[in-house]
């Protein structure tokens, strides 16, 4: 996204197709310099051709509420999902043991420094 420099948006959403386009995304982000809000839309029509939106300000505001109700998903959420599912990026283990009817049985896990663990073997 551009505005008073070149930046990474804050979320993208990914929005549903209509009659005239498809792959339509709205980026949206505040200007690090200006602290404007910063919206682009990015579509693309079937014949081809790329329709690109860039508005800063009220106009990105009024921009985010017309699409609004045309959100499938957004980078955010699915982020959020794939972190909050299983054991992600690096992975340690731990073992726990646990007494049952005066037997001791042994469970490994193993673990990321998100909070997420998943059960590996239990002997």
């Amino acid at each position: 996204m551009r505005h008073c420099c070149k930046f990474k948006p804050d979320d993208t959403y990914y929005l549903s197709e209509n009659d005239l386009y498809s792959s339509r995304r709205l980026s949206v982000g505040f200007c690090p310099i200006c602290g404007k809000p910063v919206a682009e839309l990015v579509e693309y029509r079937f014949d081809g051709i790329i329709n690109r939106i860039s508005v800063s300000g009220v106009q990105a505001n009024n921009l985010m509420l017309e699409c609004k109700d045309e959100i499938i998903y957004s980078m955010k959420e699915c982020n959020y999902l794939r972190f909050k599912s299983k054991p992600y990026g690096w992975k340690y283990g731990i073992n726990k043991v646990v007494k049952i009817n005066g037997k001791e049985k042994i469970k490994q896990y193993a673990c990321d420094f998100y909070g997420n663990k998943e059960l590996i073997k239990s002997v």
